[in-house]
């Protein structure tokens, strides 16, 4: 069932990326020529035309994504210091890191970044990644293969990892790690992740009966609206996929049943327990 959510998902969401729709606009255009149909094929490409300067100029993918990093506060302050620092998957490149045998980080690399510096402010806490691979390719390396990799090259101890290497979607690094964390301590965990997934990664977590989390954000995409003005077509294009693939990850996360609803204070969350 886990493997069937994780391939609708994939396929669904191929179709809703708004690169798709580009390419589906350009062979509806080339389609209508084919069929005679000038004026249509016309009309459909002044739209695209029209649609991707807009799109080039206007960035509404910064637009969709600042609600989603607004969410919580950066770098909160921490009464106590936490149990562990949970770092969820996404920011590595697996596949590189394979072919070229050097770790290799994504544009969300700060969150790497970020694990290490907290590793370092709070020494005695467990320092933890979830991720394995989006693939079913067997002998692909694992998301948690490549943090083992930068976390040992930047200084700290094994002993102090959990690593959970098999989970391919956000509920299923909530289920999978949550058995592994009997070996940290009763103080928080800070859950850090890209600012715009926090939304959706919390209510996931608190579905999975998660407790004691403190929402850590990091990878910040929204620049703001008028320094992001000008002919950046690829990059808002990019922020505009990033953006909508959230906001429908939490529409079906919610509808199947895997995000529950919290309250927060600050960054600490507090998951609202399941009604029966």
């Amino acid at each position: 069932m886990a493997d069937l959510f994780l391939v609708l998902s994939k396929t669904i969401w191929t179709f809703l990326k708004p690169e798709t729709w580009v390419v589906i606009a350009v062979f509806a255009a080339l389609l209508c020529v084919w069929r005679g149909w000038r004026k249509s094929a016309l009309g459909l490409l002044a739209v695209l035309l029209v649609g991707l300067m807009s799109l080039a100029i206007w960035p509404l993918g910064s637009l969709m994504i600042r609600p989603l990093e607004a969410r919580f506060p950066v770098a909160p302050p921490l009464p106590i210091p936490p149990a562990a620092i949970l770092v969820l998957g996404g920011a590595e490149q697996a596949n590189t890191t394979q072919m070229h045998n050097l770790p290799a980080t994504g544009p969300a690399g700060e969150r790497f970044m970020e694990a290490i510096t907290l590793a370092r402010r709070f020494p005695e806490a467990a320092v933890v990644f979830t991720g394995g691979t989006g693939w079913f390719l067997e002998g692909s390396m694992s998301g948690a293969e490549v943090a083992q990799r930068i976390f040992s090259d930047a200084g700290i101890d094994k002993e102090r990892m959990i690593l959970e290497g098999r989970s391919r979607t956000t509920w299923q690094n909530a289920v999978m790690t949550l058995p592994l964390m009997d070996r940290t301590g009763d103080g928080p965990v800070l859950l850090l992740t890209s600012a715009y997934h926090m939304p959706r990664s919390v209510g996931v977590f608190c579905a999975a009966k998660w407790n004691n989390l403190v929402a850590w954000p990091v990878d910040h995409r929204d620049g703001g609206v008028l320094q992001n003005w000008g002919w950046r077509l690829a990059e808002n294009l990019e922020t505009l996929n990033i953006a909508a693939k959230e906001w429908v990850g939490i529409l079906a996360y919610k509808m199947t049943g895997r995000a529950a609803p919290y309250t927060q204070s600050g960054g600490a969350i507090n998951c609202t327990p399941p009604q029966d």
